[in-house]
Parts: structure tokens; sequence; C-alpha cells
């Protein structure tokens, strides 16, 4: 038994919780809304049936009208009893004098209060009233959910029901109606777009406001898979879905609507194959497509492992003809196309949701060293291959990360870090050239002096504008040997407050710097390239050694350890000037790395300095754009088990607290990872930059079919 307390009433109503128990561990799911007014009894038997054999928690009985209650819906829901064990949950208006609907046979009642209604009865008094209600009906009486509803857009039907104006979906009042749900004593917060879909920014703001405990429903216009995952996506806990069951076909369509396998295939949840596409796109590539289940299935998620978004059609290509080839293909069709490289990437980057899934082949990285010191290699190739080639002719790239059998393009589409940041700032500050296949398939160099606009916008920006194709970088010469020296800190405020000796003008005094959390403190990695002497500040602070092919070292070790299938990879880094990472670290050692949920979420702790060339062109949309002098790069990594939904939340819920620390000190998270940014964040840090990308993706894609993100 719990108490229930509502909202501005001080009576209590003992009852027990079964249902919103089951909602709170459950999500996310869905939920179908049967309307006794329109669906026979018989046929909501079987979809409750139907409901239970798919796993989803409960059914929900309920109408916009409730007329005639006691004597057209309490028979069905007291018949529907008898005939399903599944949870029966009453989803009515409430009736003024009366407050929600009840009768006998329902485990529970959503009780709407809806905050911007034009009468005070249906704010706050139908809470009140269900209340008396139920504490006259004592231990027969159902679970009391109490809601926080809102309609949004034009929706005649409810504001005559209870007098609902539209929603906020921006400006001061959407702020103060989530602060106010989150303060009041409610169990969820009910969001319903009948002729629309309720806005991502709306969505975030709710999942963001709403206390821990509180869930977050949905509802109106759901008609497929996609829709639903995109409302998890963004952090809603319940799809509810009531129109989009009520046809013939309804058993299919709830398959596909569950994101479950048995309905006939191409239904709702299983994107249909086009044989006649698969068959024009294979006439281009020297490699089979996967239109099959397996192979379809083999590309549905990347290495964060949070969504599962299953192509039409995957094609592997191996050279800038095939790419274009697979582009004019998908235009002609008007059929939508990712782009992805190795799957090392998080959130839906590399994904696909029904359409054409390119899929680069690394093959060989056909490295062409040019008299100048740079190189040729193909965007395609992992970093490995490429710096392996190089070595051989004596050249290195100055800057790899530490996972390098991942795409040459792939990384350039959001940056690239590494310890050699610290003096040459991000892979994209070495690219002199690149050529770049655009949306319609025709392939175009890019540089300072060709097409400068592709050029300054081409790369980091989550590949929005083309598939890289070549790419030209500067290369340093190769040392086999480097001089490491390591330092131990015992906070992460202390390490910050050190490191900034190596703030000097135009380069660091060190070609190598990262460091991580380690048994409780922090120690800080130094590099020198060629086995040379370090910098006098670290003679005899430091332990000194030198070692042997350096930078090839996390090839080695992602060798070893493959990423892991039964893990959500949730990683974000965060950049800062160096006078702003100060108070960052302090926050960070205070409210994250202090917590439990840290810990309980495998927590890992990786910092990075970056110390961007001033002389060279910005990337606008990575991380250190716009900073001066020497910044530094946190990356925040947790690893929790698949499938674990608490554990997932806890973890985001700690990333969302640091990027808005971060964002408050004027930082940029690095695009690479997860994160949860609105339409405003962007606006914030990209400005006219971001108005110029779109433009260009217009230009270059005006059917928005190729690969759509977060800055499309």
């Amino acid at each position: 038994m719990r108490e229930v307390r509502l909202s501005g009433n001080l009576s209590t109503v003992p009852a027990a919780a079964p249902v919103l128990t089951a909602l709170r561990a459950q999500a996310p799911g869905l939920l179908h809304v049967v309307d006794p007014y329109k669906v026979p009894l018989a046929e909501a038997v079987e979809k409750a049936r139907a409901m239970a054999d798919l796993g989803h928690p409960a059914l929900l009985v309920g109408s916009t009208d409730n007329p005639a209650f006691d004597q057209r819906v309490a028979p069905y829901v007291a018949e529907l009893r008898e005939r399903t064990d599944l949870p029966l949950v009453l989803h009515f208006p409430s009736i003024p004098g009366r407050g929600a609907p009840l009768c006998p046979g329902a485990d529970a009642v959503l009780v709407h209060a809806v905050l911007n209604s034009v009468r005070s009865f249906f704010v706050t008094g139908g809470l009140a009233a269900t209340a008396r209600t139920a504490t006259a009906l004592g231990q027969d009486g159902p679970e009391l959910l109490r809601s926080a509803s809102f309609a949004f857009g034009t929706d005649g039907k409810t504001h005559e029901a209870v007098g609902a104006r539209p929603a906020a979906e921006d400006g001061r009042e959407l702020p103060r109606l989530v602060a106010e749900v989150a303060a009041a004593d409610f169990d969820l917060a009910y969001l319903l777009y009948r002729h629309g879909r309720v806005p991502d920014r709306v969505l975030r703001a709710y999942r963001r406001g709403l206390a821990p405990q509180q869930l977050l429903f949905v509802g109106g216009g759901v008609t497929s898979y996609r829709q639903v995952r995109e409302y998890h996506d963004c952090g809603v806990d319940w799809v509810v879905v009531g129109n989009g069951l009520e046809t013939a076909d309804w058993r299919d369509t709830l398959h596909g609507l569950s994101g479950r396998p048995g309905g006939r295939p191409g239904g709702a949840g299983d994107p249909a194959v086009p044989p006649a596409l698969a068959a024009a796109l294979q006439r281009g590539l020297r490699r089979p497509v996967r239109s099959d289940p397996a192979g379809r299935a083999a590309y549905a998620t990347n290495v964060g492992r949070l969504h599962h978004l299953l192509p039409a059609v995957v094609t592997p290509v191996t050279s800038a003809e095939e790419v274009a080839h697979v582009l004019r293909t998908t235009r002609a069709a008007g059929t939508p196309v990712a782009v992805r490289g190795s799957g090392h990437s998080f959130g839906r980057q590399g994904l696909s949701d029904g359409g054409v899934l390119i899929v680069g082949e690394p093959g060989d990285p056909a490295v062409r060293v040019l008299a100048d010191g740079t190189a040729e290699v193909s965007a395609r190739a992992p970093w490995y291959a490429a710096e392996l080639a190089l070595n051989v002719q004596g050249r290195s790239i100055p800057v790899l990360t530490n996972h390098l059998t991942v795409s040459i393009g792939g990384t350039l589409s959001v940056g690239g870090y590494g310890e050699g940041t610290i003096t040459h700032g991000g892979q994209v500050d070495l690219v002199e050239r690149f050529r770049l296949v655009l949306p319609d398939g025709q392939p175009r160099w890019c540089s300072p002096t060709e097409s400068p606009e592709l050029f300054r916008y081409g790369i980091g920006a989550l590949g929005t504008l083309g598939v890289l194709d070549r790419v030209v970088l500067r290369t340093v010469e190769h040392q086999r040997h480097t001089t490491i020296a390591t330092q131990r800190h015992p906070s992460l405020t202390a390490l910050v407050a050190e490191v900034g000796w190596l703030a000097q003008e135009q380069r660091s005094p060190v070609d190598l710097f990262s460091a991580q959390h380690y048994e409780g403190g922090f120690v800080a990695t130094y590099g020198m390239r060629g086995g040379g002497p370090l910098p006098q500040r670290l003679a005899g602070r430091a332990e000194t050694r030198v070692e042997a092919d350096w930078p090839l070292r996390s090839m080695r070790e992602s060798r070893r350890n493959p990423a892991d299938p039964s893990v959500h990879f949730i990683w974000a880094d965060y950049c800062l000037s160096l006078p702003a990472a100060a108070e960052f670290a302090r926050f960070l050692d205070v409210e994250i790395l202090a917590g439990t949920g840290y810990r309980e979420g495998g927590g890992r702790l990786l910092m990075l300095g970056v110390h961007r060339p001033e002389q060279r062109p910005g990337v606008p949309f990575t991380p250190a754009a716009g900073l001066r002098g020497l910044a530094l790069g946190f990356g925040l990594y947790f690893s929790v088990p698949r499938g674990d939904r608490p554990a997932v939340d806890l973890v985001q819920g700690l990333h969302r607290r640091v990027l808005a620390e971060c964002l408050a000190l004027g930082g940029r998270p690095y695009l690479a990872g997860w994160y949860d940014l609105t339409e405003a964040d962007l606006q914030s840090m990209y400005g006219d930059d971001l108005t110029t990308l779109r433009r260009l993706r217009r230009e270059l894609d005006p059917q928005g079919l190729f690969n759509p993100g977060l800055l499309a």
C-alpha cells in the first residue's frame, strides 16, 4: 500500500500501485487506448490479448467523450475484465462535480489536470473530486495516476471537452509549465497533439524538467514505428496510440508499432524491401547489396547501441563512382539515404530508418605522398592503415585518436582529436583539400581556393553536405621513438591548475598530451616525438621512459578489446577554454566524479589539450572552433549493460547536467558522442554558420533525402 497525495488537496487515498510500478519499470513502450464508443467489445478483447502477448503492461480504455458513462462504458469494462488479465486503465475527461468517471473492473484511472484549461474545474477540481470518489470506494477503488495534461495545436474537440487552450511550444510559458508539473505531486505529464507531432524541443524540455519518478506520455496521430522511436529518442516513456489501430489490419499494425517481428513482411515495423530499387542499386556495385533480414540487421545499430533503426537496403561501396551511383539512384527513386563508415558512432549517426544505407568498405588506403609532405588518402580507409602506409614512406599523421580502426571520412565528419591535438589541433585542422561526392552524385574538390564554402562546411558537420572520398592531409616526419613522461594529480581540479603552463603562443612545448582518471586520482601523460628531451618544466617532476611506435598502441588495444555488444556506450566530450575549464573541473569533481552514478555507470574520464593552429581556417562545428589559445577537452565515457533502461536514464541525466554546465561556461560539446541538444542550443553555439550550412544543404539536396541528422 502507498499513500497518494493529490496536488492542491490534503486528502489521501490508500491504494496499491501495481500499474504505476509496471509503467515505471517497463518504460519506454507503447500503450493502446480502446474507445468503447467506437470499438466493438469482441475487438477490444482481441486487442487486450494481443497487447498482453507482446508484453505491453496495460490497456487504456478511454475517449475524449464520456456521455452515459455508467450505461455505456461500465458494462463494457466489466465484460472486458472478465475476458482478459491485462490491467485496464480508464482514460476519460473528468465530469464536473464527479471527477474522472470510475467503474468496477478498472485497475487504474488517468486523472487529468489540464493546467492550461480556461475552466478551473479541469485544472484542480477534477483531481479533488476523483479523490473523494475513490476514497468512498475504499479497497475496491482503482489506482489513481495523476496526470498533468496538455493539448497542442488546434484541437477543437479537446477544447470543447475540457476547455484546453493550445499548450505552449516555446517562449517563457513552456519552462514555467514544466517547472509547475515537476514541483507538484503528479505521476506523469501527458502531451496530446491530435493533428500533429509534439516538437522535439518540447519533449526534451519536459524530459529534462520532470522529476526522476515522473513519466512522460505522448499521444495523437501515431501510425508508424518510426514515430514511436522518434518519441522514445526524445525521452518519452509511453507513446499512446488510438486511431492508428482502428483499422482492419490492426494486428499487423500493432506488431509494427511495437517493433516486434511477426507481422506480414513489409509491415510498419519492418521496412519493405523494394526489389526494383535493390536491383537498380546492385547494377552499379561490385559487392552484393544486402536486402535480406540478417544483412540489414547487422547495420541496424552502432557502437552506442541506444537505437535500432532497420535499413531497407545496405549498399557497400568501394569507390567514388559507386557512391555516386547510389546517390543518383536513390535520388531518382525519392528514397532517403544515410552514410556509415565503421559504425563507431552514437545517437542515430550512421543509421538508416527504412531507407538506403551507404557503407564505406575499408579497402586499400591508397596513400600518395606529395612533394610538399602532404598525403592524399582514401576517406574510406581506417586511420591505422593510412598511418602504417605512411610510416613506410617516412611520414606520419601528427594527430591520431584512441580508436584507429575507425574510418578517416567518418572521423573527419566530426573533428578527430588525440594526444597530438595539443600542438596540431584536430584531424580536421590537418586537411588541405578533400574530394566530396555531393548528394546528386557529382564529385567536387574543395580547398580554401576551390569551392571554399564547401571546404569550410563539408567536414566537421556530421556529413551533412556529401560523402568524403579523398583527403589531402598534412603529415610530419615519422619518428619511431617517443619520450613519455607521466605525472599524478589528486583531483581533476588539481590537474587543470597544473597544465596551464602548456598555454603558449602558436604551439605547445610538448608534442603529445593526455590525462585520465586512474585509481582515484589523475595521470597526465606528456610526449616528445623522436625520443628527445622533455621541457625543463617536467624534468625531475615526472616518471620518464622511451616508447617505440607509441601512436600505434591504440590499434593494438582496439584489436584486443573489440566493442562489447552487450553494453550501451554513452560517451560525450566537452571542450572549454582554459579559464572556464578550471571551473568546469571543479564542477565535475564535486557533482559527477564524487557521485554514485559515475561508479554505477562504469564511468571513465579522459582529458586532452587543444591548441588549434590560429593560422588555419576554422571548421565551425568542431568543439574548439572560436576558442583562442589553450583549450581542454573532457571526455566522459559510460558503459552500462544493454537493455538496462534505469542505468541508461541515469547516465543520460548525468550528461545533461554536464552539458548544461559546459554551455553555461561558454564551452561546446563534441558532436561525435551522445548529446541532447535543442534547436536553441544549436542556434546559440553556431548562429550564422548553422544558417549557412542549412542553406547549402537545401541547394544541394532540395528533396531532403541525404543523410539527415542533428544539423540538418
